[in-house]
């Protein structure tokens, strides 16, 4: 069994960080530059009104102000992200229940699960990496809430399958035609968890999955 990972995406932060700093020192030099250019080569008989220089320095004091609040909160972010993602490999052994369109066929047997938002006669269609449906499912009455199907990796002509990825879909309707929200999940064990562009992924059945996949986690 390979061994439960956690993998992280190197950050650039620091030197961006740095770079960031060196461009706010930049601008405050080339800034004072400016004024005292700007005063040494003024007119004379028409010196600058002190307002305006008064009215320029405070928009450069509120801009640079605006720059160190935006350093801080990327620095917090930063942060909250590091805290974010050693919560997140806490899930590495898990079970977890997702909202997928994939189904995992092991050893010519597969479960799957249905979300249905009312009673009612569902239909699920499974398809191989192809796109062909190989396998239809129902119609068949399920209650409201969560419920289990279970799939003997076979296809329509009764042929057993191999094992691998496949996709399905779910359609639902009420006894009298009205359609019903519905969702196909999977349940798996979790053996890694991913960060990639500041997004948690987690591994589990051979398949990756958001956090707002996950509906339920158990030990």
């Amino acid at each position: 069994m390979q061994s439960p990972t956690v993998s992280t995406t190197s950050s650039t932060t620091a030197n961006t960080a740095a770079t960031t700093k060196a461009s706010n020192t930049l601008s405050k030099d080339a800034f004072l530059k400016l004024l005292v250019a700007q005063l040494q080569h003024q007119d004379p008989t028409n010196t600058q009104d002190p307002n305006q220089m008064v009215a320029q320095m405070a928009t450069f004091s509120s801009l640079e102000a605006q720059q160190n609040t935006n350093t801080l909160l990327a620095s917090i972010q930063t942060q909250n992200a590091a805290l974010y993602q050693a919560q997140s490999a806490d899930l590495i052994g898990k079970k977890i229940q997702v909202t997928s369109g994939k189904v995992a066929l092991a050893d010519g047997a597969a479960a799957i699960g249905v979300n249905m938002g009312a009673d009612g006669n569902a239909t699920l269609i499974i398809k191989d990496a192809n796109g062909k449906i190989v396998r239809t499912l129902g119609p068949g009455a399920l209650g409201a809430g969560d419920s289990t199907l279970n799939w003997n990796g076979k296809d329509d002509n009764g042929v057993q399958l191999p094992d691998g990825n496949y996709t399905v879909t779910v359609s639902a309707k009420t006894a009298t035609g009205a359609p019903i929200t519905a969702s196909t999940t999977t349940s798996a064990v979790v053996t890694a968890v991913s960060f990639v562009d500041n997004e948690v992924k987690v591994t589990a059945g051979g398949n990756q999955y958001s956090l707002s996949n996950i509906t339920r986690i158990s030990s």
